[in-house]
């Protein structure tokens, strides 16, 4: 395999906002223009202990808009080998990452028992705790399997433990960019030899009010709910739930295989912004250079990218920023009258935060 073949995505699976539960009815929801955000269910939490239409008033966020999934309780224990005491000491989280993983292996046709004993890795985009930080007050509740059951690197050796997966394991955590990063790191250690193939997931569940509480009162989340985004009445996005898993291999193995190939993966790469005015700012300049820098690594033509799904939030800064570092890298590298295209799939589902990248 040379240095930097392109990978070849084999497998997919995702359970998103608005009923999504494969790559066709996500297909479906996209071509169709459908709305998925709705507000979070009543039987999550009680919504009017903490909603308050002044966003100063402490303790209190003003929405709950959100894209949803239909059913987080469902999961077959008994399928993955799990006791029912164990499942209801599991974050939702991972129950519905090996659901997902299960799914990409199913998708891509190579039976779970096959993969097993080889060096497949497994790379999981996480950050979320809601569902431990619920228990915090009440030690009483603390069960023999609450730590493995809720610790976020679990979230990924659960699925090389069940699946007998050989390759590396872990979860990555940078917020907002946590599904591309661990990406990323699959790409480079097939590159690098220390994985045949690799499981690439991420997941997001919105478990308790406190996030919300504090979004909103970081001014981040939108009064009107929903994520407008590159649009001059952008007031902030809205939180998302769900997640995905994607299989990767070489593209000579994945043909040697016969598999059916999705995508191709031309290029990776991450950086960061530095020091900015504040940390959860967005820099023009370091994502141009990102952008810039992945092209020439990679032998890509600027000229030659027809689309970027963006980050696309629907902020005041974010926006603005993305699309002045796509603009000078991609777009001016095209004629007038054939510009670059761009968008986000926030603006259908939200912003599922850490798997925001997967769903994108």
């Amino acid at each position: 395999m040379g240095e930097r073949e392109q990978l070849a995505i084999v497998g997919a699976s995702c359970r998103l906002p608005g009923g999504v539960s494969s790559l066709d009815s996500l297909w479906s929801l996209l071509s169709e223009g459908r709305d998925a955000v709705t507000e979070i269910p009543d039987e999550r939490w009680d919504k009017s202990l903490f909603l308050h239409n002044n966003p100063s008033e402490p303790g209190k966020t003003y929405t709950f808009s959100a894209g949803v999934l239909d059913d987080i309780k469902g999961f077959d224990a008994a399928f993955f080998g799990i006791s029912p005491r164990e499942a209801m000491e599991l974050d939702p989280q991972q129950r519905l990452l090996l659901e997902l993983a299960w799914e990409a292996m199913e998708d891509a046709g190579v039976p779970a028992a096959r993969l097993g004993g080889t060096r497949c890795g497994v790379y999981v985009g996480i950050s979320a705790t809601d569902y431990v930080a619920r228990h915090y007050g009440d030690v009483s509740a603390t069960g023999p399997h609450q730590m493995t059951g809720n610790t976020l690197s679990i979230a990924a050796n659960r699925i090389s433990h069940i699946f007998d997966l050989r390759g590396p394991s872990m979860a990555i955590d940078t917020a907002c960019s946590s599904s591309m990063v661990a990406l990323h790191e699959a790409c480079q250690a097939i590159w690098g030899g220390a994985a045949e193939t690799a499981l690439v997931g991420a997941v997001h569940l919105l478990l308790s009010p406190l996030p919300f509480i504090g979004f909103s009162k970081a001014s981040m989340l939108s009064k009107t709910g929903r994520c407008r985004a590159f649009d001059a009445a952008a007031d902030g996005y809205v939180r998302g739930e769900g997640g995905g898993f994607v299989m990767i291999k070489p593209l000579a193995k994945a043909l040697a295989d016969g598999d059916r190939v999705h995508a191709l993966i031309a290029g990776v790469r991450v950086n960061t912004n530095g020091r900015m005015r504040g940390i959860t700012m967005s820099s023009e300049r370091g994502q141009a250079e990102l952008l810039g820098d992945v092209c020439d690594e990679f032998g890509i033509d600027p000229a030659e990218i027809d689309y970027a799904e963006a980050h696309g939030t629907g902020t005041g800064i974010g926006d603005p920023a993305e699309a002045a570092a796509l603009g000078a890298v991609y777009g001016a590298a095209r004629p007038p009258e054939d510009p670059l295209l761009i968008g986000t799939i926030k603006s259908n589902i939200g912003h599922l935060e850490p798997a925001s990248g997967m769903a994108a």
